[in-house]
């Protein structure tokens, strides 16, 4: 399906609502429901953070993160990550520096925090391969992958535990869409009813609040690729779904800007070094992977 669909259709950025989830519960949902029940409960969300104004980072290195162009933390922002899905366990808050920049002329913003997460915090690999037909698209690994899809919670936690999770099946392409003045192809997830063959659990569509949140794919070893940025939700006909600003388009320039601002992660040198005076030994630590 591609651009000329939305020709009868309504686009609107996905600026403050809940995502919606079908079934939604919140031990099923909920990340800081810390429920062994949640959907993404086998992987890492560590590099997942909302500022002080509920708007979405998502780490790519220790200190780069991606969100949207239309709907990105501004300069000064203050933003909680959890190392886990406990809300009352390990935490830090950094602030959102003004090294930061739209990312050509897609609804893609990175921009960088003040200081790196601690070792124990992941940041994600992101998708690399490059997408710009239908074609391609369909004979891409993303073609009907099931994704976990962020976005706000109908729970109402406070807001940097306002983190909900749902799923859906990547199922469509569109060429050049304009939503909000910005032009760009697009990933997308219909969100079907439970009657429909391309329905799965916890089907989710994203709403007015999750833009700037990311969308992953599953990838080997319990790993989450990074694979868009949420962009918007459509309606067109009985069809509703949403639209992600695919990543792996820009994978040049975004590794350009992790180049010039990443910084490496908090050294654990001056811990080991009392350890090796001591007589223990240790070995170097490899690149982190993400979670």
């Amino acid at each position: 399906m591609r651009a000329a669909f939305f020709g009868v259709a309504t686009v609107v950025w996905s600026g403050q609502a809940s995502i919606s989830i079908y079934d939604f519960s919140s031990q099923l949902n909920d990340r800081f429901a810390n429920s062994s029940s949640f959907v993404a409960y086998a992987y890492n969300l560590s590099g997942i953070g909302l500022d002080n104004n509920g708007q979405w980072l998502t780490m790519i290195s220790p200190n780069v993160f991606l969100s949207a162009n239309h709907f990105h933390p501004s300069t000064g922002a203050s933003v909680t990550f959890y190392a886990s899905n406990d809300p009352n366990g390990l935490s830090v808050t950094r602030t959102v520096t003004s090294t930061a920049q739209r990312i050509g002329t897609s609804d893609l913003w990175i921009g960088t925090i003040n200081e790196p997460l601690p070792n124990s915090f992941v940041y994600y690999d992101f998708a690399t391969q490059d997408i710009t037909s239908l074609g391609q698209f369909n004979s891409s690994p993303y073609k009907d992958a099931v994704a976990f899809i962020m976005g706000r919670s109908p729970t109402g936690w406070p807001t940097s535990q306002d983190m909900a999770v749902g799923c859906n099946k990547l199922d469509r392409w569109f060429d050049s869409i304009t939503v909000g003045g910005t032009t760009d192809d697009a990933m997308g997830a219909v969100y079907d009813g439970p009657s429909d063959p391309n329905f799965v659990s916890s089907e989710a569509r994203v709403e007015s609040g999750d833009s700037g949140a990311g969308m992953f794919v599953p990838s080997a070893g319990g790993k989450l690729t990074l694979v868009g940025i949420n962009w918007f939700q459509y309606t067109a006909g009985s069809e509703t779904g949403s639209g992600f600003s695919y990543v792996g388009n820009y994978d040049g320039q975004i590794q350009s800007f992790l180049n010039a601002y990443s910084v490496p992660e908090p050294s654990v040198f001056g811990t080991v070094a009392g350890l090796v005076a001591l007589g223990w030994g240790f070995s170097r630590r490899l690149r982190k992977s993400s979670g």
